[in-house]
């Protein structure tokens, strides 16, 4: 691989040939890889990174994935919901650090009102802040509600572009209707994330580059790779953790496929490897996302065991040692 051939597909496009190259590159390609994918990032976004605070607000959950410690039927994980008012005040702490983008996240839930969120979500927005939502699946009158009320961002992450594989790992749900619930989350005004899960049993290269180019497709605004962890209580909670590596090098892709995309430096990464999430800014990053669930709350929202939770300073030397410098995702203007 040579800085040419990177140069050549940067402007004529990826080929899912091209994909795999990118994913399965060894150290010194990647190296190149990462060189080039970091010119990318600055070609969009200049030197600018971005820091969000997320809530994780409530975690029951209606669903079954092998992968989830939240998962109907497990019985290790205390369920809890958060009030109005902590959130909201939870909110005004991150605003007065500095963070402008605030991230409400929950398990795929009907166990609160579509009205309080709308009122939560009024609230936030109303000190000027930018509300991102992580909710999973909800009705149009709903998701217009909250897209009136301020939120102006979904994550709804594919998790596997392999439609039988997303059928094994979410009994009940069906990936063409994740990938309908996008593109109608996209025609009520949201801009949307999505993403993949890496590492999953039976998860190959081939879907892997499946997932890029759904993204693609999808024309998401944000995009983003967590690597399996396994959590206890779970199927899989004897499965091996994903390859960071490979991780990394979907970093990497999307950054060059994907271009002027939000991309997070997830926490899975910090877990894994000794400076994982500078090292995901270092392969395309430039987001990452302090976490603000009460740390009375944070162990029971099992995403997987012994999670690793991202402090403001931490965020803060990460974006600096990465050379660059911390922005308001509203500011971005004409980088969208």
């Amino acid at each position: 691989m040579t800085r040419s051939w990177l140069d050549e597909r940067l402007e004529k496009g990826f080929s899912p040939e091209d994909l795999r190259a990118l994913l399965e590159s060894d150290e010194r390609d990647f190296a190149l890889i990462s060189e080039k994918a970091v010119e990318v990032r600055r070609r969009y976004f200049g030197d600018r990174a971005y820091i969000r605070a997320v809530i994780e607000f409530a975690n029951r959950c209606r669903c079954s994935c092998l992968y989830c410690g939240m998962r109907l039927g497990n019985q290790g994980a205390a369920g809890y919901e958060l009030g109005a008012d902590e959130i909201v005040e939870t909110a005004a702490t991150a605003l007065r650090n500095g963070i402008r983008t605030f991230f409400l996240q929950a398990a795929e839930s009907e166990t609160y009102e579509s009205g309080w969120l709308t009122d939560v979500i009024r609230r936030i927005s109303g000190m000027g802040m930018e509300v991102i939502l992580c909710v999973g699946f909800h009705n149009t009158r709903d998701l217009d509600d909250w897209h009136s009320a301020g939120a102006g961002k979904f994550i709804l992450k594919h998790e596997t572009s392999d439609a039988g594989l997303f059928a094994g790992m979410k009994p009940g749900f069906s990936l063409t209707d994740r990938i309908g619930m996008l593109r109608v989350l996209q025609k009520h005004g949201y801009s949307v994330g999505s993403g993949t899960l890496l590492g999953l049993p039976g998860q190959s290269i081939s879907s892997l580059v499946g997932d890029l180019l759904l993204m693609k497709e999808l024309g998401v605004q944000m995009s983003s790779v967590s690597v399996f962890m396994p959590a206890s209580g779970t199927p899989l909670a004897d499965h091996p953790s994903g390859d960071p590596e490979l991780g990394l090098r979907f970093v990497a892709a999307m950054r060059l496929y994907l271009k002027n995309t939000l991309i997070p430096a997830t926490s899975t990464f910090e877990k894994l490897i000794p400076d994982g999430q500078y090292r995901c800014f270092e392969a395309g990053a430039n987001v990452i996302t302090v976490n603000m669930t009460p740390p009375r709350l944070r162990d029971d929202y099992t995403l997987y065991t012994n999670r690793f939770f991202v402090g403001l300073s931490h965020a803060r030397e990460t974006i600096a040692r990465a050379g660059l410098t911390e922005a308001s995702e509203e500011n971005r203007g004409a980088l969208r």
